[in-house]
């Protein structure tokens, strides 16, 4: 499979369209707890890598996602802290939902078993401890 950025104008745009759709669900799914947010932002990331590299660099330079994506590239996980965080919301928002909403009961137990996958989604991914050393940047600033 051939990694490159490519260079066809046409591919190279739908690189980059598909990377901000992605960008989009990460965004979503920072306030919904069905969609998960940093599957989207790597696959973003990697879109932006293949349609254009000036968009891929200040994605890795954001302040919001960058020190995510750097972690993941360097070291292959998230931080314990972020881990628990996004569970806590998950959790909070999930039950909260489920509390004040009069679903049927089919879709109550349909979102259960999908913010479950989502919880251990998040759960088995490789856990960095909160004191490890900052990744090194992977897109000089």
């Amino acid at each position: 499979m051939d990694l490159r950025p490519v260079t066809d104008p046409l591919r190279s745009l739908l690189y980059v369209a598909g990377g901000w759709a992605c960008l989009g669900l990460a965004v979503l799914g920072a306030v919904l707890p069905v969609l998960p947010t940093t599957p989207f932002v790597l696959l973003a990331s990697w879109c932006f890598y293949r349609g254009s590299p000036r968009i891929h660099a200040w994605l890795h330079r954001s302040q919001w996602f960058g020190p995510t994506l750097d972690d993941w590239h360097h070291y292959h996980g998230i931080r314990r802290s972020l881990k628990h965080r996004a569970i806590l919301m998950v959790l909070a928002v999930v039950i909260t939902t489920l509390f004040f909403n009069a679903l049927p009961w089919y879709l109550q137990y349909l979102t259960i078993a999908l913010v479950s996958y989502g919880l251990y989604t998040i759960w088995t991914v490789p856990t960095l401890p909160d004191d490890a050393p900052r990744a090194p940047r992977t897109i000089p600033e």
